[in-house]
């Protein structure tokens, strides 16, 4: 389709549609998730009782997770193949009957029509999630990518954040309130897809291999056979992996070793995200300076090396502890602790650094895949992203049984952004000087 660069990013056709139905989707996966999540533990509905109880939470999350990486190769060679508009309409179609299917499964408080749910949202975010990654490039232009991508990705994160609160709140709330959220999220979507312009398919052509474990396979080799867009897609997915330890381990660690309550957690939590939100609107506002090298390939190892030093602050400077009488301390205490403010600076500055560091790889991968099979390649990254996530928590699971203390997770964050920084800093300082101008670098 044609561009027209002189239309304002924010609110143009070209991106707001596309931006609202993605916040509007991404809203409903989680409260549906963290409702189910807090039907399950703090409701007494009854699911999967012949598991121990500390295992049914991971496995109603790997009912969102598990569609999600079965079919996402599948939808990258659909997003190939068919007008990626199209593909938008009938995705929010098909969640404004997922969402009616979930608010009936909240009216009767049925817990396996709200897993079907779930698990159908995992499904449908597959089809999304490579689609809105393929169309980014098509629909902006080369300066706009950065920006473009800085807001979908930090506004994603307070959405997150928004919706997990509402979704934990669910016995608060009320079923009913709950399902009518949802509901009006998913027609928002809806109404917004229809507003999205066409984007044409590379490959109409294409012949679709719906059998997922050799779709899978054969959009994974594609990835290793373009190293320039597998590398940022393997940069994308640590972010995710060490995004996953953070949010994994912070509740322990605020619980056990400082000793503060869920609303202290709630505090941390709502900080981090911020913080990575403003990490990211520091791309949209900088990110195609030219200091930054092409692709901005700079802006990613100083957002990398940010990560690995205030990770490593969070070890070394004291951590608030709670001392008083109850068995955890409120709130308030946590942030009268006098060891709040350096440690609350670290977590910031780490989550602000992580938001850096993101943002350019992803417009990286998108503007350096081949157009004819970008959505495949973009497909490939989700299931490099959830493999990541997996490994990561199951790694911590593990780490857990062993029992080898509290700080153990932060120090694997450093040494594996150790490693990050280091081929970061190798690429951006020596490599990227020979590029010619225009070229991008082979980060």
């Amino acid at each position: 389709m044609s561009r027209h660069p002189q239309t304002g990013l924010t609110w143009s056709r070209r991106f707001l549609p596309l931006f609202t139905l993605f916040q509007a989707g991404t809203f409903n996966d989680n409260v549906l998730k963290n409702a189910l999540i807090a039907l399950i533990t703090f409701g007494g509905v009854v699911f999967l009782s012949d598991l121990p109880s500390g295992m049914r939470v991971p496995v109603a999350a790997l009912i969102f997770t598990g569609p999600f990486t079965l079919l996402c190769a599948i939808a990258g060679q659909i997003a190939d193949k068919v007008d990626r508009g199209i593909i938008f309409r009938w995705v929010k179609r098909a969640e404004l009957l997922i969402m009616l299917l979930a608010a009936l499964g909240f009216y009767l408080m049925d817990v396996r029509i709200l897993a079907v749910a779930l698990g159908l949202m995992g499904a449908q975010s597959a089809f999304f999630s490579p689609t809105k990654n393929a169309v980014l490039p098509q629909w902006l232009t080369e300066k706009e990518l950065i920006k473009g991508n800085a807001l979908m990705s930090g506004f994603q994160f307070a959405t997150i954040l928004a919706a997990t609160i509402i979704g934990l709140f669910v016995l608060s709330f009320g079923t009913v309130v709950i399902s009518a959220i949802l509901v009006a999220m998913a027609l928002l979507g809806w109404f917004a897809s229809e507003a999205c312009p066409p984007a044409p398919a590379p490959q109409p052509e294409l012949k679709v291999n719906y059998e997922p474990v050799t779709a899978t396979i054969s959009v994974l080799k594609k990835a290793f056979g373009h190293l320039d867009v597998l590398r940022p897609l393997l940069g994308i997915s640590w972010f995710y992996g060490l995004s996953t330890v953070f949010v994994t381990t912070l509740p322990d660690f605020v619980g056990q070793t400082m000793g503060y309550n869920e609303q202290a957690l709630q505090v941390l939590l709502a900080c981090s995200t911020i913080s990575i939100l403003f990490g990211s609107l520091i791309v949209f506002t900088v990110g195609n300076m030219k200091i930054w090298g092409p692709e901005a390939v700079r802006l990613t190892t100083l957002g990398i090396i940010g990560v690995t030093l205030f990770t490593l602050g969070l070890i070394l400077v004291p951590a608030p502890a709670y001392t008083g009488t109850e068995d955890f301390g409120p709130a308030s205490a946590f942030l009268s602790d006098p060891a709040m403010p350096i440690f609350l600076f670290m977590l910031c500055g780490a989550s602000i650094s992580s938001g850096i560091f993101v943002v350019p790889l992803q417009a990286m991968a998108q503007r350096r895949a081949e157009p004819k099979i970008r959505a495949q390649l973009m497909s490939a990254g989700s299931v490099l992203l959830n493999l990541f996530v997996n490994l990561t928590t199951f790694g911590l699971i593990g780490l857990g049984y062993l029992a080898l203390g509290p700080y153990v997770p932060f120090w694997l964050i450093i040494l594996g952004s150790i490693v990050v920084a280091s081929y970061s800093v190798y690429r951006s300082v020596i490599l990227v000087e020979r590029d010619q101008p225009g070229v991008p670098s082979d980060v």
